[in-house]
């Protein structure tokens, strides 16, 4: 016997098969309501999945002189409630028109106690499972409105986030005498792997660095702002104390630091990087490379080269040196640091191709940062898959 326990909602304008109708589902041992016609289903029917409505076929027009607002009403109905077709003997050829219709079952003139009870088993099937879908639904979304919150709240985190990259990022350009820095980062997520950092320290020394942390969001971002305060405290230190010696050897020592202090973190993050400083009384520039590709670019006299020096990234070896390079720069130079985003501005496949047309871009009237964007083509990717970063430390190059 089904566990349907609501009344059964007799629906039809014949008091003789109403009659009939009720006296069957009693048999059963179900009560019965009667109801005119489709419109008032919805009044006497207060629960959809306890309680079968029988409609009488005679009532219902189905073939080619049916209303349209008619049969609309039945396939809507069948999608709230348990709808359940007495048929006539003469309509059983539309038995397929119902269920097309979406009805629960239908109950065939004469039908007897067994019957009834069938059909009662058959709809209590379909109450079952319109419940588990409508639990579903409501659970799904329930989560998607929880997803929906959570992403809400960490595009909040994530700006606030920028924002904080941004307060941490120096200004640009900065200018000394005749030397200017200057940079430019585009993320490929709202924050960013990929950090730049660079002041004048005692009026004489320009100290930067230049870093792309292993991943992306907030994590490799998290690790960007610890940088800046693990370089930050180095070089305030130096200012504080006026220790020229420190920086005349700067940046002896600086990447093994970083090294040490990101192991300990147990982030199990690491970056690659340029860190150099400038001289500029001496025009002596010293810088580190760790892992960073593409390599540090010289531009001088419209022809552009890569720089030597090699190193492992920073964050995974214990016991790892990086060698300091020294140059002597002449009176008109470019120095230009890319993160290895450009990559994916250029249409070469093999990594050396693409090093090679890199420079060919960046040969001539690559002085200004807005220039070297141009060349670039920064300015046009909307979406990169990258983070893009470029620094560029320029003297006496002409627009």
């Amino acid at each position: 016997m089904s566990e349907i326990k609501g009344l059964v909602l007799l629906v039809g304008d014949d008091d003789v098969r109403l009659q009939r109708a009720k006296a069957d589902f009693q048999t059963v041992g179900r009560d019965c309501l009667a109801a005119p016609d489709l419109q008032a289903i919805a009044a006497h029917c207060s629960d959809p999945l306890n309680q079968p409505v029988v409609l009488f076929s005679e009532n219902i027009v189905l073939t080619g002189s049916a209303p349209k607002n008619q049969t609309d009403l039945l396939r809507q109905l069948c999608t709230e409630h348990l709808i359940i077709i007495a048929l006539r003997d003469e309509d059983k050829t539309q038995i397929a028109d119902y269920f097309r219709l979406g009805v629960a079952d239908v109950i065939l003139q004469g039908a007897d106690q067994a019957d009834i009870e069938s059909t009662l088993l058959r709809i209590k099937n379909l109450a079952d499972a319109r419940q588990h879908a409508q639990a579903f639904s409501a659970e799904l979304k329930r989560t998607n409105d929880e997803l929906q919150e959570s992403l809400r709240l960490l595009k909040q985190d994530q700006l606030a986030g920028l924002e904080v990259q941004k307060s941490l990022m120096p200004e640009s350009p900065l200018k000394l005498g005749d030397y200017e820095i200057s940079h430019s980062i585009t993320p490929s997520l709202y924050l960013s792997g990929d950090f730049v950092g660079y002041n004048f320290v005692l009026d004489r020394y320009l100290l930067f660095y230049f870093a792309d942390v292993s991943g992306h969001g907030a994590s490799s971002a998290f690790v960007t702002v610890l940088l800046r305060f693990m370089i930050g405290r180095v070089i305030r230190r130096h200012q504080l104390e006026k220790d020229y010696v420190a920086l005349a050897h700067a940046p002896d020592g600086l990447v093994e630091h970083i090294n040490t202090q990101l192991l300990a973190t147990g982030l199990g993050k690491h970056l690659t990087i340029v860190a150099g400083s400038l001289d500029t009384e001496t025009n002596t520039l010293r810088y580190v490379v760790g892992a960073q590709q593409p390599q540090p670019i010289l531009i001088t006299d419209g022809k552009a080269e890569y720089l030597q020096g090699k190193g492992k990234p920073v964050g995974i070896f214990e016991d790892a040196n990086w060698v300091v390079e020294e140059l002597a720069l002449p009176e008109k130079f470019a120095f230009v640091l890319l993160s290895d985003g450009v990559f994916d501005l250029v249409p070469d496949k093999d990594l050396i191709d693409k090093e090679q047309t890199l420079l060919r871009y960046l040969a001539a009237g690559s002085g200004d940062i807005n220039n070297l964007k141009e060349k670039l083509f920064i300015d046009y990717i909307e979406d990169p898959q990258d983070d893009i970063s470029v620094m560029l430390l320029s003297r006496g190059m002409t627009q």
